[in-house]
């Protein structure tokens, strides 16, 4: 739990309420793969059982590097909310696998695995609503000058930001995308990794 920061290593969401222990390179009976603590990984059930074996050589998701981060946008547009998108910045055969296993957790596979997938974003439409409506009020206090707001809401941005957050990735896109707001919030991403 403390080396994946309470967090699902796919999915990013925190707090779960039932874990498993997921095998980023699957073991198919290999007990040197099976038992090496670099290849246990914290997954949700829902990532766990869309990934399984199906996705053999994806890149590293977890919050301790930003290999995905760097690699694949991840991006919900709040209003209307629609599917996320997940787009690869590299062709590499690793980076597409990857975004492809992101794109599945993300949107769904067959009926039951949208309505989790569902499920799920409904947690990540709250979450980067909030982020964004924390941006709002930042620029809104800047505007007016109020640098005790702009203090506190800045250190709740780089809270958002840290890799401790639930789906920091969605939120860093958020920053990186804008020119503007990467010049203003983009050094807070180092700020606790």
């Amino acid at each position: 739990m403390d080396d994946f920061k309470n967090k699902c290593y796919l999915c990013e969401q925190d707090e779960l309420a039932s874990i498993n222990i997921e095998h980023r390179i699957p073991h198919r009976g290999d007990a040197d793969l099976k038992f090496d603590w670099n290849n246990l990984f914290l997954a949700c059930p829902h990532c766990n059982n869309i990934k399984l074996a199906k996705y053999g050589d994806i890149l590293d998701c977890t919050c301790k590097t930003d290999e995905v981060e760097d690699s694949i946008k991840l991006k919900l547009d709040s209003f209307p909310m629609s599917e996320v998108e997940v787009v690869a910045n590299r062709m590499d055969d690793r980076t597409k696998q990857t975004a492809e296993l992101l794109d599945a957790v993300y949107n769904g596979t067959t009926p039951m695995k949208t309505k989790e997938a569902e499920n799920l974003t409904s947690k990540l439409d709250a979450e980067i609503y909030q982020f964004q409506q924390q941006l709002r009020r930042y620029l809104e206090a800047k505007k007016h000058g109020d640098e005790e707001e702009m203090r506190s809401l800045r250190r709740k941005i780089g809270y958002g930001l840290q890799k401790t957050s639930p789906f920091t990735s969605f939120k860093r896109w958020i920053i990186r995308d804008n020119p503007k707001r990467n010049i203003e919030f983009g050094d807070l991403f180092e700020v606790g990794d």
